[in-house]
């Protein structure tokens, strides 16, 4: 394994400050538990919003009814049913104060160009919230960036499934995104890619080409991503890399602590 110094502390804690974003599953309010539960730990600094899908709000507004904590939830929506019912979700939940509402993930449509998708969706959108728009990886998929580019209000946003993205495309879209100015988050990262995301977006930022950042993403060892990011200005990478969603955020968190990427505040 090759031997890397371990991070400065505070480059490392501007990396992952708020870095991960807490997906629900199905048991919103299990989930809804688990996350107020890390937010109260050592490790909470580097806990971003729970992200929640609109087609679970019955479980959310259930899960906020039995939970008398004080202190609000911050919570990103998910458009999985529409911008209809999103904006429906958003009106209940928006003078609600069990919740501080930070957001929406939306999707493309891929029924037609992405780029006139992109622009046909940004237009509709009326949220007062930030977005961050899906861009599948399918043809066009650059146009979509270019259209959120030109717009420079939203950021984009990749999703990460057992079936792909290739390290390939994630190299590609990393580097689109830094080359257009996009800021953009990631969902459905497992922990051990959280590092190379990073360190993705640190070298996209000192101008590599898609095969080396490529190349960072596949790395096994860690140690890789970690001496990319000992020389990576941490606010710039964070400027455009803002979050990264997992659906196992304690056991992420741990996996961050062990690299050294996070340090556990005292009791």
């Amino acid at each position: 394994m090759t031997t890397t110094p371990a991070l400065d502390p505070g480059r490392a804690a501007a990396l992952v400050d708020g870095l991960v974003a807490d997906l629900a599953g199905a048991d919103v309010p299990a989930s809804v538990s688990a996350h107020r539960t890390l937010h109260r730990s050592r490790r909470a600094a580097a806990l971003g919003p729970l992200v929640v899908p609109v087609s679970r709000m019955a479980g959310l507004l259930d899960a906020l009814d039995a939970d008398r904590a004080s202190e609000p939830v911050d919570l990103v929506l998910v458009a999985d049913r529409g911008l209809v019912e999103a904006a429906e979700a958003r009106a209940v939940l928006l003078d609600d104060d069990r919740v501080a509402l930070l957001g929406l993930h939306l999707t493309l449509p891929t029924d037609g160009p992405l780029g006139d998708s992109a622009r046909l969706t940004l237009d509709s959108l009326d949220f007062a919230l930030p977005a961050a728009v899906g861009v599948p990886a399918a043809p066009g998929w650059e146009q979509a960036l270019d259209v959120l580019a030109e717009d420079g209000a939203e950021q984009a946003l990749l999703a990460l499934t057992s079936r792909g993205p290739s390290a390939e495309h994630v190299a590609e879209f990393v580097v689109a995104c830094v080359r257009r100015g996009v800021s953009f988050a990631v969902v459905g990262a497992a922990a051990s890619a959280f590092p190379g995301l990073l360190a993705a977006t640190a070298a996209a930022l000192d101008g590599r080409e898609p095969a080396h950042v490529a190349a960072v993403l596949l790395a096994d060892d860690p140690a890789v991503a970690l001496a990319v990011l000992a020389d990576a200005d941490p606010r710039a990478v964070r400027r455009r890399l803002t979050s990264i969603g997992s659906s196992d955020a304690g056991g992420t968190l741990a996996h961050l602590v062990s690299l050294g990427l996070l340090a556990e505040a005292e009791a």
